[in-house]
């Protein structure tokens, strides 16, 4: 394989079961975006032996449908917005799945009486976010006429809006007040409560209520240095999270090239001296940001090498003049870490003006996920590894 993405197992597992044991209570585990760009197939069949995930968060009702085939004993929570015909599938297929607005509401109360069949429904709570999500007048209004309408209110959540940004929690404390104020009105034990996402199950237990939901640090990634900052000065325990993701590819040639000379495209880099360079067979349509031309590097034979021109479609070009040894086949490493050497996505997306969440995301999901057992991330030798 010119480039495939490596699935560290034991690290999934470790950083799991570590907010299992934070929170002590079982766990949504949010796989939706192909699971942060790790591969939603590889990651589901990772974790779904797990006791203390309950249910896997997913976007669409495609994601929900890939996740059931893979664990039908888990229960599927669809969180993104659906049209009718998407609606009345997950009605039939039992998925539960959010209602954000009053007229969302009325719709699913048409399509599960259409059926004879009981919608199953997280309530989500506009709390300042501005994004889906009912104002608490229209929320207890639902919650209220659910019954009469053929609508099971299984949930009611919401999501902060600046929680990970800063280390000023006040808005966040302002829109969990908001929260508590209104599911406190809901019937005691009937209702799932959720409010947490990684950053608040890492800083305020006051945040879990009945379930904890984990995106981004489950994939082995703080939300945010603030976030760490947070952490460090409230906390007494120090945490590890691991990386599950490794990304690589191979040299595809290796260029001697005289000084003077220009590389890639619009002649952005011109070479000081007599230079070696590598062409690697990845680019921005696979996910290696184009803002990162000429500043990011990438690991050649334990070694960084510093990018050299502007990332291509499917190349980007390196420079290895101070690298031994470097042929045609050797592994390159963009993304992990491995001989004592990393490049992790926080630094890549500081590179390219963005966040670990988006970088991981937009991971093309053509390329192959392997699954790798080591602590560290890395298969030795040339084996392709196991297929998840």
């Amino acid at each position: 394989m010119k480039t495939h993405i490596e699935i560290n197992r034991a690290n999934l597992i470790h950083n799991l079961t570590l907010f299992a044991r934070i929170g002590g209570k079982k766990i949504i585990f949010v796989v939706k975006a192909n699971a942060y760009g790790h591969g939603l197939t590889e990651i589901v069949d990772l974790s779904k032996h797990l006791p203390f995930i309950e249910y896997y968060a997913v976007d669409s009702l495609l994601e929900g449908l890939a996740v059931s085939r893979q664990a039908p004993k888990k229960k599927i929570l669809v969180i993104g917005w659906a049209d009718d015909r998407e609606i009345g599938e997950m009605i039939d297929r039992g998925f539960e799945f959010v209602v954000p607005s009053l007229a969302y509401f009325s719709r699913v109360k048409a399509l599960a009486g259409a059926r004879r069949l009981r919608a199953r429904v997280h309530l989500k709570l506009e709390t300042g976010t501005t994004r889906l999500g009912m104002e608490p007048r229209d929320l207890l209004h639902s919650a209220e006429e659910a019954e009469a309408a053929g609508i099971d209110v299984c949930g009611v959540y919401s999501h902060f809006a600046n929680i990970e940004d800063t280390t000023d929690h006040s808005y966040a404390r302002q829109q969990l007040k908001v929260y508590k104020g209104v599911s406190g009105r809901l019937p005691a034990g009937s209702i799932l409560r959720h409010f947490s996402c990684s950053a608040s199950a890492l800083l305020f237990p006051e945040t879990y209520f009945d379930i904890l939901r984990v995106g981004i640090s489950a994939y082995g990634y703080w939300p945010s240095k603030q976030t760490y900052l947070s952490y460090i000065e409230s906390k007494k325990k120090k945490i590890e999270l691991k990386p599950v993701l490794s990304w690589v590819s191979r040299v595809a040639q290796v260029k001697e090239i005289e000084r003077g000379r220009y590389i890639g495209y619009g002649l952005t880099y011109q070479t000081f001296n007599r230079s070696r360079i590598v062409i690697v067979p990845v680019g921005y349509y696979d996910g290696y940001d184009r803002r990162l031309s000429n500043i990011s590097n990438i690991i050649v034979n334990g070694v960084k090498a510093p990018v050299r021109g502007r990332v291509c479609m499917n190349m980007i070009m390196a420079e290895v003049t101070h690298i031994p040894e470097v042929n045609e086949g050797d592994r390159v490493l963009l993304l992990g870490r491995g001989d004592g050497v990393k490049i992790d996505a926080d630094y890549l997306a500081d590179l390219a003006g963005t966040i670990n969440y988006e970088l991981l995301s937009r991971l093309n999901p053509l390329i192959p996920r392997v699954v790798v057992p080591g602590e560290d991330g890395l298969r030795r030798g040339t084996g392709t590894g196991k297929r998840g």
